[in-house]
């Protein structure tokens, strides 16, 4: 019952992005952003937990979901091929979706939340534009750089309105995530460049020390339902038990 309620509510969250980001134009032109749920369901975790949630909230997540639609666009990019008019096209979408979210949240408005995403988003493309350029030097410095581009969007959300304790999890649910092949999160041309020039020893340690990172992290989440915490668990294990 509860995995179907889950479910609900991400297809739910979903199409609520989806309707928020639509624009025929860009539909027929480029084709419709898939939006990540293993993202969606970590966005959602205080809302599935029984945690207060209420339209300002819901308004703002979907933010997110706007804002993580123009990062994928934007990493679907082919730098060799970025002249190309479907290339140019994919990047005006995403400029399209990055633009999705300062009008959500200014209907609110959440000045203080638009300030932090902003300067979140900076940092972002910033750490990605790094990443490209020059893979982190050591397991310490690879774990940081995932961590800011996954999950920075969702952890801002997370301080800005009061559940800062989901903050750990989450955090390192999605860094973990990263690394599995075949994810949503690794679907990119960019990602999947520096995954392939990644020094297999950091990986390897990256991995073990998140995996570290989030047995204590689900472990302190004592305030989370069992059932939430199977479902992350299942997440993240087959990862774990490929490298054992």
């Amino acid at each position: 019952m509860e995995t179907q309620k889950i479910k609900l509510h991400i297809e739910n969250y979903i199409g609520e992005v989806e309707n928020a980001i639509r624009e025929p134009i860009v539909d027929r032109d480029v084709g419709q952003i898939t939006i990540d749920a293993v993202k969606a369901f970590i966005l959602l975790l205080p809302m599935l937990n029984g945690e207060r949630w209420n339209n300002r909230l819901h308004t703002a997540s979907i933010a997110v979901g706007a804002v993580h639609a123009a990062f994928d666009a934007h990493d679907s990019i082919n730098v060799s091929d970025a002249t190309s008019k479907q290339q140019q096209l994919t990047v005006l979408s995403g400029d399209y979706f990055s633009g999705i979210h300062y009008r959500l949240l200014a209907s609110l408005p959440e000045f203080g939340f638009i300030r932090s995403l902003s300067e979140t988003i900076g940092q972002i493309n910033e750490t990605k534009t790094i990443f490209h350029d020059q893979l982190p030097n050591g397991p310490e410095k690879l774990i940081e750089t995932v961590r800011i581009i996954e999950a920075g969007c969702i952890t801002d959300f997370l301080y800005t309105f009061g559940f800062a304790q989901y903050v750990p999890l989450a955090s390192a649910a999605l860094s973990l995530l990263w690394f599995e092949e075949g994810s949503a999160e690794c679907n990119s041309i960019s990602d999947k460049r520096s995954r392939r020039t990644m020094n297999a020893a950091d990986a390897d340690h990256a991995v073990f020390q998140l995996h570290a990172e989030m047995q204590k992290a689900l472990d302190a989440a004592d305030y989370l339902q069992p059932f939430l915490q199977r479902k992350i668990r299942n997440l993240v294990t087959p990862l774990i038990g490929k490298l054992n």
